[in-house]
């Protein structure tokens, strides 16, 4: 955000708007996403999370020329998304474990710590990845106090990494995902379970 900020909207101490506009939408919309998620199901809504999360990405690629408002709302957007990216795939671990089996159930703690190794994997890379869009762009580092001019293809870098780059990561988290199926299969077991509702 603050390479963005600075570099694209032309505003180095709009960083702190931004991160609010992230962090009190991920907070206030998590019991949201939870409530919904009773009727639309997990999937369906890590999903919906996963899309606009990167239509939101792709949405901060217009700078200020739209007006300041835009980048303002795409970050709403991705902190509404956000809270859902962070809730679901942990409460669909459990479910996963679940499904297995009874065997497996003993086996839980294992697949929690892969999973959470993987996770905390995937969120360290983010900064690697940007660091090599930088580099690849030639961005040139200033140090405390020194304004240096960044060249058009250093500003393609910061603008492609901050949007494009994660827009491009969270479609292919969405094609994968799209292959989940448990969650649509516990539907139809709970349904089936719970029999045909009489009306009176």
């Amino acid at each position: 955000m603050p390479y963005y900020a600075r570099h694209e909207l032309g505003r180095p101490g709009f960083t702190t708007v931004l991160m609010a506009a992230f962090v009190a939408p991920a907070l206030l919309t998590t019991p949201l996403w939870f409530r919904l998620s009773r009727s639309w199901g997990k999937q369906r809504c890590l999903l919906l999370c996963q899309a606009f999360f990167a239509a939101g990405a792709l949405g901060l690629a217009a700078g200020d020329a739209a007006g300041i408002a835009v980048p303002v709302l795409c970050t709403l957007v991705l902190g509404v998304c956000f809270a859902g990216l962070q809730l679901f795939p942990f409460s669909m671990v459990p479910d996963t474990v679940r499904a297995a089996g009874s065997r497996e159930i003993e086996r839980t703690g294992a697949y929690t710590g892969v999973w959470t190794a993987t996770e905390s994997t995937g969120a360290a890379a983010g900064p690697y990845l940007y660091s090599a869009a930088l580099a690849l762009g030639g961005y040139a580092a200033a140090r405390a106090g020194e304004d240096i001019t960044q060249t058009g293809t250093a500003h393609t870098a910061i603008l492609l990494g901050f949007t494009l780059l994660p827009a491009l990561l969270m479609t292919a988290a969405l094609m994968v995902q799209s292959r989940y199926r448990l969650d649509a299969e516990m539907t139809r077991t709970t349904t089936a379970a719970d029999g045909p509702v009489t009306r009176t």
